[in-house]
């Protein structure tokens, strides 16, 4: 049976926080000592050599989790092509044109850095493991306090793992077997800080705010609320609607006329689905304000 201890303890040398993962596979381990059960695999990283040596002696063919987050690192996962013409829907499918049908992650990531102007032989001088299906992982440095994004760079061929979302990503270490597969370093190198432009490429994009929709004051009659749908702010159309339509109930004004009204001021505004969505969001307002008011 392979022994992965010595792979653990190197990848502790490297500064890594490991896990445990299920021999021959990429999912954590299904026990654990003294817990018989499936891990939560973010609450199991450790940099203890005890604890290693511990785990490993216990399992010695289970595979090496680095967990990112806590190792501070960013992985980019450059993966084989795995379909003819898989770069057509993206930014990249004039690669298609150079390189022919079958693309590989890391021609994508050539191309990628050439784009936002980095260094080629810079981006490739770092710790690389070639994954089971010779595919690569490039570790790069992580800057502390930045959030990374959990989207691929490029959709299918081109992933990262780093300290996105709660508990951020994992992969599997130098020595790991899945399959007929080993994962194997492909160089001694040490680890290079992630260049400044793969850390803005890869970081969270702060998300645009929501408009804020400002009820304004009634003006006893249906012409306001009209005015209200008809103006409302660019993503606050159908709440505009529905406020209006709430208001008009409690106004006393007729379905029908409300109906009739504002659906052509939600029309006016392109509002998506047209009068047959204006009207069902009408009604729906109507039954929420009678509900409300115990009619």
């Amino acid at each position: 049976m392979t022994n992965l201890i010595g792979y653990a303890i190197a990848a502790l040398h490297q500064g890594f926080e490991i896990f445990p993962v299920q021999p021959n596979e990429k999912t954590p381990h299904k026990l654990y000592p003294d817990k018989p059960y499936t891990i939560r695999w973010s609450e199991e990283t450790t940099r203890s050599l005890d604890q290693v040596i511990k785990i490993w002696s216990w399992s010695p063919a289970a595979n090496i989790g680095v967990a990112c987050k806590p190792s501070g690192l960013l992985v980019v996962d450059c993966d084989v092509a795995k379909a003819s013409g898989q770069l057509k829907d993206t930014a990249y499918a004039e690669l298609h044109e150079k390189l022919g049908p079958l693309v590989d992650g890391h021609d994508v990531l050539r191309e990628v850095c050439s784009r936002h102007d980095g260094d080629w032989d810079e981006l490739n001088d770092t710790y690389r493991v070639c994954t089971r299906n010779y595919g690569l992982h490039l570790y790069f440095r992580w800057p502390p306090g930045v959030q990374a994004s959990q989207a691929s760079l490029v959709k299918g061929v081109l992933d990262i793992r780093c300290n996105g979302g709660e508990r951020g990503g994992y992969v599997l270490g130098a020595g790991s077997i899945v399959g007929s597969g080993t994962y194997i370093a492909e160089n001694a190198a040490p680890i290079r800080e992630a260049p400044r432009w793969l850390v803005e490429l890869c970081r969270e994009q702060p998300r645009p705010p929501k408009p804020v929709f400002a009820q304004p004051r009634r003006t006893g009659g249906i012409s306001g609320l009209v005015d209200t749908v008809a103006t409302a702010p660019d993503g606050n159309l159908s709440n505009a609607l529905f406020w209006a339509a709430r208001a008009a109930c409690s106004d006393g004004i007729p379905i029908e006329e409300a109906i009739d009204e504002l659906g052509a001021a939600y029309v006016t505004a392109h509002g998506r689905g047209g009068h047959r969505q204006a009207e069902a969001s009408v009604r729906s307002a109507y039954r929420n304000q009678q509900r409300k008011e115990g009619l």
